[in-house]
């Protein structure tokens, strides 16, 4: 039985590996050639579209939704193929749920990717932008040069860009900005650059003051979060740990979770226990966050 087990692994994982070969050859001449009408759409259900869209965005993952979702489905798969090859069916289907609900997860764990990186680039381009004005350009011109560059806030600021070009003044755009963008100093960063835009004069100092005060006010986050640190993985471990015992059990030992599974008693047991991990993982998630925005 184990021969046939290797002997299916060994052909399904030859299959696959020289799919993956292929792709990859018809991923780049894709990228070179691909034209600018959207393809996903066309096969990826619109609301699971959006959603995977915004969740890679909050991420900071710059990969496209369909193929983000097909490379999701062929992980399973392959979990699914291992854990049958080297334990059986109950071992590749856990595998392959382990699999199928661990990449998301990571993926809701990292939404506030996007954010850090962009509250981290907004003083960095305020002092762009007075630098700017001091050489004699304007708020609207410092835009659309870091537009123009690689930075986090190249998409944001190529969108401000393109609604001024589109007839939007700069306080519109601005306005529209930071209502987009829920991060840290986007909304001062926004007025300031509307202010200035409008007012004139020597603006350039005060964008320096702005963006040396949430320079200083993210080095006490950053350190906030660096002291809270050890407490949070100890939460983590808190929830996380029957939940990991309990499914392992699941896996090396079927039989060990009768009680559990196969009794009334244990089955409202299981429930209650699940519930209120549920509902203290809630709690100190809601701790955490107080604290933070505190």
């Amino acid at each position: 039985m184990a021969v046939v087990r290797i002997l299916i692994v060994a052909l399904i994982g030859s299959a696959i590996s020289l799919w993956f070969v292929r792709a990859a050859r018809r991923y780049a001449v894709a990228d070179r050639l691909r034209s600018g009408r959207p393809r996903a759409a066309r096969r990826v259900p619109v609301w699971l579209s959006s959603r995977v869209e915004r969740a890679l965005d909050a991420a900071a993952l710059d990969v496209q939704t369909e193929r983000a979702l097909s490379t999701w489905l062929w992980a399973t798969t392959v979990g699914g193929v291992v854990g049958l090859g080297f334990g059986g069916p109950q071992v590749g289907v856990g595998l392959a749920v382990v699999v199928a609900l661990g990449a998301p997860i990571v993926v809701l764990t990292m939404h506030e990717r996007r954010t850090r990186q962009i509250a981290a680039a907004v003083p960095e381009t305020l002092e762009h932008v007075a630098s700017e004005l001091r050489s004699g350009g304007t708020v609207a011109t410092a835009i659309a040069a870091v537009a123009a560059g690689e930075g986090p806030l190249a998409p944001d600021m190529a969108r401000v860009d393109t609604r001024v070009r589109l007839g939007a003044s700069i306080v519109q755009a601005l306005r529209a900005w930071s209502t987009e963008r829920a991060a840290a100093g986007v909304d001062a960063s926004a007025g300031a650059l509307a202010v200035c835009s409008t007012v004139g004069g020597r603006s350039a100092d005060a964008l320096d003051g702005l963006a040396t005060s949430l320079r200083d006010r993210l080095g006490v986050a950053a350190e906030a979060r660096a002291l809270s640190s050890q407490a949070r993985m100890s939460a983590m471990v808190i929830a996380g740990a029957p939940v990991a015992y309990i499914a392992w059990s699941a896996l090396v030992d079927p039989h060990a979770l009768q009680v559990l599974t196969g009794t009334l008693f244990g089955r409202a047991c299981l429930a209650l226990g699940l519930g209120l991990e549920g509902l203290g993982g809630w709690w100190m998630r809601s701790i955490v966050r107080s604290g933070s925005r505190s």
